[in-house]
């Protein structure tokens, strides 16, 4: 008798519960992977070269050199983490579940700001600017006019590590299943 009793107990102490907030900041952070973060085109274009966490996609591959460089593979694990870290604090009540989401929110801001960090080094490095048109200073001897532009992923991307963070910290209030 005392067992089926320890059994309830133990089914009433798993702590499953839905964050709202922090379902939120999971799809948003997975949207961000399926939009690009930055863009840029330059005057001779018709096409636009766009920059995803993971990838480099359009004729502007071809001047950088690369299409995906080691840090983006990088970026990408630690984005993919944070999803699932998200998404499973998500599901998950008490201190498991916010430090996961916590943790989800500062990895995804990390990588945001990585990503933000190195346009802003090749930005300088032609000297153009991270949002706008700008004259871009190639091989010392071209000058090419460049239109830049940040993008939704970037955005989507930040939204969902704040809203990460805030699902941990106002855990109580924003959950399902008490």
């Amino acid at each position: 008798m005392m067992e089926s009793g320890a059994k309830g107990s133990d089914v009433k102490n798993r702590r499953f519960g839905v964050n709202l907030l922090g379902l939120l900041a999971g799809g948003l952070m997975t949207a961000a992977m399926f939009f690009p973060w930055w863009s840029f085109i330059f005057e001779f274009n018709t096409e636009m070269t766009y920059v995803y966490p993971y990838l480099i996609q359009g004729p502007g591959s071809e001047l950088v050199g690369y299409k995906r460089s080691p840090l983006m593979a990088l970026l990408t694990g630690v984005l993919i983490a944070a999803i699932v870290l998200c998404l499973v604090g998500s599901l998950l009540k008490g201190k498991t579940g916010r430090i996961m989401l916590g943790v989800s929110g500062v990895l995804v801001l990390l990588g945001a700001w990585r990503l933000l960090v190195r346009v802003f080094g090749v930005a300088d490095r032609y000297g153009i600017p991270v949002h706008g048109e700008g004259a871009a200073s190639y091989e010392i001897f071209a000058v090419i006019k460049v239109r830049t532009s940040l993008e939704a992923g970037l955005f989507l991307c930040v939204l969902g590590g704040a809203l990460a963070l805030a699902a941990a910290f106002l855990d109580r209030r924003v959950s399902l299943g008490d």
